[in-house]
């Protein structure tokens, strides 16, 4: 049976934008949530997790106000990167068919493994669902909505917040 892992991520970045960022490491991921669902899409699954950052120690404005997250949050619940980042790995299993809102978590989920010096897991070249191309190209003519722009026209509200990770993870799963 074949495992699709939906996730998302939230990162943080530099507190001066591009002019203080490391090169080839724009982002450190800060939240990472996932749902499992199996291939009659019913979910089978939870996964989430804060990350304690070690690059960017300084919450940048635009990201707290989006995320509602701090760094008193994330520095109590939060863990290192490479511990979560293998648990996460361990809970999505082989073989499993990952899937994004958008193309840019997968990205920097790797720019992350290979700035803390973790082994990429991935085959190359990666197979994955791009949900946000998917959903413009069979309801929007090709322009991509937001998450919550998608899931209001799909009428999937839910008491779920949006812009945490496991809560994004959930709506594009649904």
């Amino acid at each position: 049976m074949r495992n699709y892992i939906i996730f998302d991520l939230e990162w943080n970045q530099s507190v001066h934008g591009k002019a203080d960022s490391i090169e080839d490491f724009p982002f450190e991921i800060i939240e990472i949530g996932a749902v499992r669902m199996d291939q009659d899409c019913m979910m089978g699954g939870e996964f989430h997790r804060l990350i304690r950052p070690q690059v960017y120690t300084q919450m940048h404005y635009a990201i707290s106000e989006v995320t509602h997250m701090d760094m008193e949050e994330l520095w109590n619940h939060g863990e290192d990167f490479a511990d979560a980042a293998r648990d996460f790995m361990g809970w999505c299993g082989v073989g499993s068919v990952y899937c994004t809102w958008g193309s840019m978590d997968l990205t920097e989920l790797q720019r992350n493994m290979r700035h803390f010096s973790l082994e990429n897991p991935f085959p190359k070249p990666l197979f994955y669902y791009d949900i946000q191309k998917l959903y413009a190209l069979f309801y929007k003519d090709g322009v991509k909505p937001s998450l919550d722009t998608a899931v209001e026209e799909m009428g999937l509200l839910e008491e779920r917040p949006f812009h945490r990770a496991l809560d994004d993870a959930y709506y594009t799963g649904k």
